[in-house]
């Protein structure tokens, strides 16, 4: 029967290219359809901000079209008289910038700064600049000036009045269209969540709906405080500015509002305006100074302090994904997609963590992990970086133990090195040298936090056993590292030893249990030989068979210990290690009532002695 999960490399080609090509329809519609997207994405961002204050006025008693209105209206009027005091200040820098004196002055401070490098030795540079200047603006060739008439040209005018007229018709249209969108979607914010339910609900209505509702939540709440951040940060640079005597204030925090849409850039965008325009207007270099000291420690505070506060719980978008989206809605929509990218991209993360059918939107923009720490273990060794593996096992034994990181990390890559070895992924000769990485990996862990021994006058003898490789083998080495050797004596039976050897070792060693390790998948029969062949000559000996690291993938493997004939089958490694602990006093009691074993500083396993292989 062939494999339910295989799909033919055919078949895979055709799902890439269709991927492809309904990508590019979709950014060529986004493109050419700007105009009619660019109003309903603003309204949706809009609905987003307003929608808890809508809400907040209908607990109230204000009734939802009443709130509408209260809402809306309150925005207009601010939105109208924000615009009409930065026209005015356009116009007052169109003013300031365009003044004689002004040009002289900076004319007059630029010649100072040219004096200055030239005592300084910086001759060289102003000569390149001037040569270079020449190359670019060449100086006009002389000769008697040729008068020229301008006669009035009708379609000319009327050209230009068109070309200014189309635009500002444009903007006006789609502010309407926005608008009016605005509206109705904060009206019937339910019927809109109904269908959006139906769309991608796939009959899980309960889930679906506290998936959106939730989602829908942490969006607004999040563009609702980012808009006050920004406007805060804007007031506090106006503010500012104005206190170190820099003219247009108003203008200059509005800048700054909108740039801090732009991810991590956008501050340092919304410096520049302001910092031009004082050297330009200021006589030395103290304003400037002044005016990027602010930007830096106001932005500073606000990014590292402020911030986490507000927003509390991150929106889990990754800084590269953030950058991305930015000069991808940049290019699409220009200005307007820039500063709504981080909008956008929260939207999207937000639905594909509560949608399943876009759960690539989760996994492409968000900053959580994608891989499950034993597969980025697995990976990196596959990659042959060790040093890698063994930071990533480093950072999770900080966090959980050896044990726990052996049982989450190690061993489940040790079960995925040998699926894939068996699946004919690469040779007997890599999955060697993995098993050997990580190896050297877990060592590096024992050295790192090594097991302290409890120093007893009788310790019990275990004996543990690999079931057939070497990936086997050092999964029972793990075990036997994180034993305490205080109580426990453990010995390590050889890869390659026979079932026949393994009963004389038995017999000679006389231990009171015997561990099996037998990593899935697969390998079972050879492991019922050995149980069963321990089990006919020593019925009372206990037999643990180690099925560690048997989750995840491997979950479908084998769980009754009776199909083995041994006495328990373990998953992890601490049920094998809370089963001894269990079993200890039942050991102790039986090896007191047989021979004495005192302590023996030279056996195999005492503490702080290397184990040894047998």
């Amino acid at each position: 029967m062939p494999n339910a999960g295989f799909v033919p490399p055919w078949q895979r080609s055709v799902i890439a290219l269709s991927t492809t090509f309904v990508f590019a329809i979709i950014v060529l519609a986004l493109f050419f359809a700007r105009s009619i997207f660019i109003p309903i994405a603003l309204a949706v961002f809009f609905t987003f901000v307003l929608t808890p204050m809508v809400i907040r006025l209908q607990h109230r008693g204000l009734g939802r079209i009443g709130s509408v209105a209260v809402v809306v209206t309150a925005s207009v009027l601010l939105s109208v008289g924000t615009g009409v005091v930065l026209a005015q200040q356009v116009a007052n820098l169109s003013d300031e910038i365009t003044q004689p004196e002004r040009a002289e002055a900076f004319k007059a401070k630029i010649a100072r700064s040219k004096e200055s490098m030239n005592r300084d030795g910086g001759n060289h540079l102003g000569r390149l600049i001037q040569d270079v200047s020449g190359i670019l603006l060449p100086n006009p060739t002389s000769g008697e000036p040729v008068p020229v008439t301008m006669q009035p040209d009708s379609s000319a005018i009327l050209g230009r009045m068109e070309a200014y007229l189309a635009p500002t018709a444009q903007i006006l249209a789609q502010a309407a269209f926005t608008f009016i969108l605005t509206i109705f979607m904060l009206l019937r914010r339910e019927d809109l969540r109904n269908r959006m339910i139906r769309l991608t609900g796939h009959g899980k209505v309960t889930t679906t709906t506290k998936a959106l509702d939730d989602g829908s939540r942490r969006i607004s709440s999040y563009l609702l405080a980012q808009l006050i951040v920004n406007a805060c940060f804007g007031l506090l640079i106006a503010i500012s500015l104005k206190v170190v005597g820099l003219k247009l204030v108003l203008l200059w925090g509005a800048i700054a509002f909108l740039m801090r849409y732009i991810p991590y850039l956008g501050a340092w965008i919304g410096l520049l305006p302001p910092t031009l325009f004082s050297l330009v207007m200021s006589d030395g270099w103290a304003q400037p100074i002044a005016v990027l000291a602010i930007f830096v420690v106001l932005e500073a505070i606000v990014s590292n302090f402020v911030e986490p506060l507000v927003y509390g719980r991150s929106m889990g978008i990754s800084e590269v994904a953030q950058l991305v989206a930015a000069a991808f809605w940049a290019f699409l929509w220009g200005p307007i997609g820039l500063i709504l990218a981080g909008p956008l991209t929260a939207c999207l993360l937000v639905l594909g963590k509560h949608v399943s059918r876009f759960e690539y939107f989760s996994i492409l923009l968000g900053d959580e992990p994608v891989l499950a720490p034993d597969v980025m273990f697995y990976q990196r060794l596959t990659a042959r970086d060790q040093d890698e593996a063994s930071e990533l096992a480093h950072q999770a034994l900080d966090e959980k133990g050896a044990l726990a990181v052996y049982d989450a990390i190690i061993v489940p890559a040790l079960c995925l090195a040998k699926r894939d070895h068996k699946d004919g992924d690469f040779s007997s000769e890599v999955l060697s040298q993995m098993v050997n990485a990580a190896r050297e990996v877990a060592d590096e862990l024992v050295v790192s936090q090594p097991v302290e021994p409890t120093v007893t006058d009788r310790r019990v003898r275990i004996l543990l056993c690999p079931a057939r490789d070497e990936a086997d083998h050092v999964a029972v080495e793990l075990l036997a590292s994180t034993l305490d050797h205080g109580r426990w004596e453990v010995q390590v039976a050889a890869t390659d030893m026979l079932a026949s050897e393994l009963l004389t070792r038995i017999e000679t060693y006389r231990p009171s249990a015997l561990i099996v390790g037998s990593l899935p998948p697969g390998e079972m029969s050879h492991t019922r030989y050995l149980v069963t062949r321990v089990r006919s000559k020593f019925p009372d000996l206990k037999l643990i068979v180690g099925r560690w690291g048997r989750g995840g993938d491997f979950l479908a493997e084998t769980t009754a210990a009776e199909r083995t004939g041994a006495d328990w089958m373990d998953s992890t490694m601490v049920e094998t290690h809370k089963r001894l602990a269990d079993w200890f006093a039942v050991f102790s009691a039986q090896d007191s009532e047989g021979q004495e074993r005192p302590w023996n500083p030279n056996a195999i396993g005492t503490p702080n002695a290397s184990l040894t292989t047998v």
